[in-house]
Order: C-alpha cells, then structure tokens, then sequence
C-alpha cells in the first residue's frame, strides 16, 4: 500500500510516498523526480514493481507536498545533502536510487560527494554536465519574457499543457489528463515557479560543480536508461557521462522521449527488477573498478509482453 509520510530536516518540512517496509533481503528503491514532477509521477512505475520492495519516492524541497520556502537553497549539492538527511532520518542505509532527469543530477552529486553512500544508480535521462542542448531554453526562462511565460504557463488550458508534456515523450506515447495532473497540481501550488527559476538560476554554477565532482570517476554501479527520442537530454550525450562511471550499462528504449518511467513504467520495473537481481547477487562480491567495462543493451531484449506502450 502506497502512504504519504512527512517529516523534518534541519527545520525544512519533506514529504514522500512510501511503499513496502525495509528487509535484509531486499534494498530499499529511492526516486527522485525530474524538474517540473513530484514523487506522484513515479506512481505508475511503483504499481508495476514487486510488492517485496521498500520504496520511497521523495518530493524534493520545493516539489509536491514538500516546503516551498524563499530562504531554500536550490543547489545540487544542498538538496544532495538534504536527500542523505533524508535518508538517516528513515535509517535507511545504502539504498537503490533511481533518480530521473534533474533528479538524476541530484543522484550523481549525492554519489560523488558520499562516495559508497548508495548501493547502485538507476538514472532515468538523468541531466548531467556533459550536454548543452538546454542551455537556450534555460537562458529564456531567466529572461524577463520567459518568467512571465513561466509564471503564467500552470494557468494555460489542459490541452496546451498536454502539448507541452506531449514533447517531453516519444512516437509510442500517448499522454493523459491523469499523467498531466501531478505536473499540473505541483505547478499550481503557491512558490513552485518560484524555486524553479531560482533553480535554473543556478544550473550552470551547480553543473559546473558537478563535472568537477566527477573528475574521479564514480565506482557505484550504474543502470542508465534513456529513450532515442529525448529531446531534452540527447541520447547521444550518454556516452561522455559513461566515461565519468566506472561501471555502468545502458539500455535504449526505442521511441521512448524524457520520461522513460511515465511512458513505458512496465518496461522500466522489468529492467529495475533485473537490475535488483544481479545487484543483489553481486553484493557479497562488490564490484571492482578493475573489472568493470560499460555496456550497452537494447529495449529489443525485453520480453515482448512488456514492448514499449504496453
């Protein structure tokens, strides 16, 4: 049974979803969304994965049900520090963390600054500092006529703003009022626009910081899934951050855009159980920088029963 819970970090009120209680047996899955979502976005990918999991979806500070405060900072390497809070408050102790998109930013930096704090990566079209295909967009909404855009964009028709989520996914997709409406409410709520311009404000300061992090390459094993037809994060930008992670895979899902886990939830949850599995297995082994090599998979090796669009 999925239960929103909340508590408090360093007087900073967070809320998240919670599925499943911890077991030795199993890790706990922790997710982090992308830049305009909530936890609630994951909610069709947690109804496709196993009841035996301990999961946590966050709503990261100024997202969902989470605080929305002037004085937050919106830097990767403060919200990575709020999230490792987050996690000694639940006891939670080297988790699974999926993170997508921006949420995946936030993942890498928690990684690279708390090394072997998790157990294994699952990035999601993670935002990373090795592409610039967003650089004009995030230079409009700094400007004076792309706030006021911003501002006004949660208040547009609910046909226009499908459009605009419509872009953010692949040729297989086929959005929804119900997929649109976490984007939707979280917009809507009172200092959301805010905290995501002060956000974008920082990108390039905070992603700059980031690649200097990775300088020394990330040894936790890492899942990476990405669409072919993100325009957001190009998949052809994976390969620069693969040279950053000692030990990572990448599976492709072909006509899939930015939002892998909203399009295709039943395929994501197959390649996260496998994922589970091996990590699982390997654990008494621990993975070894000096065996590692990246690798790269296609959507073709998921069981036609679970094809993209099911």
């Amino acid at each position: 049974m999925l239960e929103r819970r909340y508590l408090s970090i360093d007087g900073l009120r967070w809320s998240f979803l919670e599925k499943g209680r911890a077991s030795p047996e199993h890790p706990t899955l922790v997710l982090l969304h992308g830049l305009m979502g909530c936890a609630e976005t994951f909610v069709p990918l947690i109804e496709c994965l196993g009841p035996e999991l301990h999961i946590v979806a966050l709503d990261l500070p100024g997202a969902g049900q989470s605080e929305r405060r002037r004085d937050i900072d919106p830097s990767l390497a403060f919200t990575a520090k709020q999230v490792m809070g987050v996690l000694r408050a639940l006891d939670i102790e080297r988790p699974v963390m999926l993170g997508h998109s921006h949420g995946g930013a936030v993942a890498l930096s928690l990684s690279a600054r708390h090394r072997d704090s998790l157990r294994s990566l699952v990035l999601l079209a993670p935002a990373h500092p090795y592409f610039e295909e967003g650089d004009p967009l995030i230079r409009f909404y700094l400007s004076t006529v792309g706030r006021l855009f911003a501002y006004s964009l949660p208040w547009y028709p609910q046909w226009l703003q499908l459009l605009g989520l419509r872009r953010m996914a692949g040729k297989y997709s086929f959005d929804t009022t119900e997929q649109l409406r976490p984007y939707r409410d979280n917009l809507r709520t009172p200092g959301t626009m805010d905290h995501l311009l002060r956000l974008l404000k920082s990108w390039k300061k905070d992603f700059s910081g980031l690649h200097k992090a990775l300088r020394r390459q990330l040894a936790t094993p890492s899942l990476i899934v990405w669409g072919d037809y993100d325009r957001a994060v190009p998949l052809q930008s994976a390969a620069k951050l693969q040279e950053r992670l000692l030990r990572s895979e990448l599976v492709v899902l072909r006509g899939i855009g930015h939002r892998p886990a909203e399009e295709t939830p039943a395929a994501v949850a197959h390649l996260l159980h496998e994922w589970l599995q091996r990590d699982t297995a390997a654990e008494s082994v621990r993975y070894s920088p000096k065996l590692s090599a990246s690798q790269r998979r296609s959507a073709a090796l998921i069981p036609s029963s679970l094809k993209v669009g099911d």
